[in-house]
C-alpha cells in the first residue's frame, strides 16, 4: 500500500514538471496573440506554478523566466512600450516570486515540523504504552476529585487486567471502589483524600476483588500528580497472596504444634505471661502426661504413637472452653491455661478430659492420661511455681496409677494377640504345663519357672504389631511378609522392656526363635549363648504347634511330633533338652496307655 502510494506521488510530480515546462515553452508563442495585461497574468501564473513546485528557488526561476519573456515581448512588440513598464514588471515578478516562495517555504517547513512533532508524540505514546505494559506489577492511573466516593480509572496495564480477570475496556468503566474489597474501602477513602490534598506517597496492603469474586491481597505504592488543575493518582500494586500465605504458615508453625495442630510450648508461655494479672484471677493450670506412649512407639511404630497424640489433643481441645489455651508442652505432655477458673472448676474439666479420653477409639491399647492442676488465687503468687505444682501433682497421680495402667495395657495386648493370631488361651495353658514339667524334671529354680510360665503366655506378644492377614495367611508367605514375621521378637522385647513387670522376660522374648546351630533370628545366637528359658520354650512351643496344627500346617500325631523333635535335635533344638523333653512326653504316653 505504501509502495503504490509513493509511486503515484512520483508520477504526479513528473506530470506537474512536464506540464510546467510545456506551459513555460508555450508562453512566448501565446504572447503574440494576447494583450499586455493577459501576458502579465500568464507570467504571474507561471511564477505560481514554479513556486508551488520548487518553493523560493522555483519562484525566483519563474520570475526570471517571466522577466526575460517580458523583455522579449517588449523588444519585439510592434507597439511602442515605455521602458518603465519593464522595470515595473521586473520588480513585480521578483516580488511575487520571492514573497510567494518564501511564504510557501515557511508553510512547508511548519507543516514538516508539525508532522515531525506528531510523529514524535506518536512514538512517545507508543513507548509509554510499551513501558506501561512491560512493568511486571499492576499499574493503575486514576483521577481524584473532592468527591472521594467516585474515583475513576483512566488507564491500566495488561498485568492488572490479567490479575483481575477483566478486559481493559471493562476496567475503565469501573471506579476504584468496584475493585476493592469492602473491608478495605474505608482505608482507601482516607488514602484518596490524602493523595488529593498532599503530595505524600503511601505504601500499604489492600484487598482486590477479581471478576469472579476471588480476593487477592496486594501491596500498593501510591502517589499523586497535578496537571491543569486536576489531580491524578498512580498506583503500583503487586500480588502478595503467596507471600502472605507463607507468612501465615510461618506464623502458624511458630505458635502451633505441627503434629497435633494445637498450640505449642512457646505460645503457651507467652499466654501465661499475658494472663498473669489481676483481671484473670483465679487462673488455673492443668498439666497432663499420656500413659503408654513409649510402649506404642516401640511396639507399633511412631505412626501409631503420633495417632495417639493427635487423639489426645483432640480430646483435650473438645473438653475445654473457647477461652482456654490448650498446648502440647513436650513429647507426651500437654498443658492447659484456664483464666478466671477456680480449682473446683479445673477439677470438673479434669474429669471431663478423663472421660473423653477413656471413650476415645484407639486400637492397640486403652488410652489414659495422668492429670494434675493448681490454681493461682492472689497476684503475689508466682505463675511459674503454680505450673511446677501442677506438674508435681500430675506425677503423683501417674505414680499412683502406674501399676493399674500397665496391667490394663498388658491385658489388652494379651487379648489382642489372641484375636489377631492363632495363639489361644489353651495353647498358653499347655505351654505352661509343659514348661513346669521341664523345670521339675531338671530341678530348676523358682525364678526360672516363673519366667517360663510368663513366657508361655507372652513370648509372641510382638505379633500384635503384625497385620492379622499376614499372621493367619494359609498360603506361602512372601519375602516381605517373612521380614514382618521375623520382627516380632524385637517388637516383643521392646514391649517387655517398657514395663518393669515384664522386663525380666524381655531377653527370653527376644531369643525364643534362635536355633541351636546359630541359624535362627533375630541375632543368630548359637548353643548355650541362647538363654535356657528360650531353649526350653522353643521345644515345648514347637511340639504343641505340631500336635495342634495351624492354618498353614496340618496337625501331627504324637509319634510324628516326637520324630520331628528328634530330627531337629542338635540343629534347631538343644540336644540335651530335647532328650529330656522326649522322655517326659514318652512317659506321659506310657502312663496314658
Amino acid at each position: 500500500m505504501s509502495s503504490s502510494s509513493t509511486r503515484w506521488n512520483t508520477y504526479k510530480k513528473l506530470f506537474m514538471i512536464a506540464a510546467i515546462i510545456t506551459y513555460a515553452v508555450l508562453i512566448p508563442f501565446i504572447s503574440n496573440y494576447i494583450n499586455t495585461p493577459e501576458r502579465g497574468i500568464l507570467g504571474t501564473f507561471l511564477i505560481f506554478l514554479f513556486t508551488m513546485m520548487w518553493g523560493l528557488k522555483g519562484g525566483i526561476i519563474g520570475a526570471i523566466y517571466s522577466i526575460i519573456n517580458l523583455g522579449y515581448y517588449i523588444a519585439n512588440s510592434p507597439h511602442q512600450i515605455d521602458n518603465s513598464f519593464m522595470v515595473l514588471g521586473t520588480v513585480l515578478y521578483f516580488f511575487i516570486g520571492i514573497a510567494l516562495g518564501t511564504l510557501l517555504d515557511v508553510v512547508r517547513n511548519q507543516k514538516a515540523n508539525l508532522s515531525n512533532l506528531l510523529e514524535s508524540l506518536k512514538q512517545k505514546e507508543t513507548n509509554y504504552h510499551h513501558l506501561f505494559d512491560s512493568i511486571v506489577d499492576c499499574l493503575f492511573v486514576f483521577e481524584i476529585n473532592d468527591i472521594y466516593d467516585q474515583i475513576h480509572i483512566i488507564d491500566v496495564n495488561s498485568v492488572a487486567c490479567k490479575m483481575l480477570g477483566y478486559e481493559k475496556e471493562e476496567i475503565l468503566r469501573l471506579t476504584c471502589y468496584d475493585l476493592i474489597g469492602k473491608e478495605s474501602s474505608k482505608k482507601m477513602k482516607y488514602i484518596f483524600g490524602k493523595l488529593f490534598h498532599t503530595d505524600q506517597e503511601f505504601l500499604f496492603e489492600t484487598i482486590f476483588i477479581t471478576k469472579n469474586g476471588q480476593k487477592i491481597t496486594t501491596e500498593c505504592h501510591c502517589n499523586s500528580m497535578r496537571n491543569n488543575g486536576k489531580v491524578f493518582g498512580i498506583c503500583v500494586a503487586r500480588d502478595i497472596s503467596e507471600r502472605k500465605a507463607v507468612e501465615e504458615k510461618i506464623r502458624y508453625l511458630t505458635f502451633h504444634d505441627s503434629l497435633t495442630g494445637i498450640y505449642n510450648r512457646a505460645y503457651f508461655e507467652n499466654e501465661m505471661e499475658k494472663y498473669d494479672n489481676l483481671r484473670y484471677l483465679p487462673i488455673s493450670i492443668i498439666i497432663g502426661d499420656m500413659n503408654g506412649l513409649k510402649l506404642v512407639n516401640d511396639a507399633f511404630g511412631h505412626d501409631e504413637g503420633d495417632k495417639l497424640l493427635k487423639i489426645a489433643a483432640k480430646c483435650l481441645k473438645e473438653s475445654c472452653r473457647q477461652a482456654d489455651t490448650v498446648a502440647r508442652y513436650g513429647g507426651d505432655e500437654f498443658v492447659i491455661l484456664l483464666p478466671n477458673t477456680t480449682n473446683h472448676e479445673a477439677e470438673v474439666i479434669i474429669e471431663r478430659i478423663k472421660n473423653k479420653i477413656s471413650q476415645a477409639q484407639f486400637g492397640p491399647i486403652p488410652l489414659s492420661i495422668a492429670l494434675g492442676s493448681e490454681t493461682k488465687t492472689i497476684i503475689s503468687q508466682d505463675i511459674h511455681l503454680i505450673l511446677k505444682q501442677a506438674e508435681d501433682k500430675m506425677y503423683q497421680q501417674k505414680l499412683m496409677s502406674e501399676q493399674s495402667n500397665r496391667s490394663a495395657i498388658i491385658s489388652t495386648l494379651e487379648r489382642t494377640l489372641i484375636e489377631v493370631s492363632e495363639e489361644t488361651e489353651l495353647h498358653a495353658i499347655r505351654l505352661r504345663t509343659l514348661c513346669d514339667q521341664m523345670c521339675e524334671k531338671m530341678n530348676l529354680s523358682g525364678s526360672l519357672k516363673s519366667e517360663l510360665r510368663l513366657l508361655a503366655v507372652l513370648h509372641d506378644i510382638g505379633k500384635v504389631a503384625i497385620p492379622q492377614s499376614v499372621l493367619t495367611k494359609a498360603s506361602e508367605l512372601s519375602v516381605d511378609e517373612w521380614k514382618l514375621i521375623k520382627q516380632h521378637p524385637e517388637v516383643g522385647y521392646r514391649i517387655a522392656q517398657s514395663s518393669p513387670d515384664l522386663a525380666f522376660i524381655a531377653r527370653g522374648i527376644l531369643t525364643h526363635h534362635e536355633r541351636w546351630d546359630g541359624t535362627g533370628y533375630p541375632r543368630g545366637l548359637k548353643g548355650e549363648d541362647i538363654p535356657l528359658s528360650s531353649r526350653i520354650l522353643a521345644i515345648v512351643d514347637a511340639y504343641d504347634v505340631m500336635i495342634s496344627g495351624r492354618t498353614y500346617k496340618e496337625k501331627m500325631s504324637n509319634e510324628e511330633a516326637i520324630k520331628e523333635i528328634i530330627r531337629g535335635s542338635g540343629t534347631q533344638f538343644d540336644p540335651f533338652l530335647a532328650k529330656i523333653f522326649i522322655e517326659i512326653i514318652t512317659n506321659q504316653n506310657d502312663e496314658m496307655c
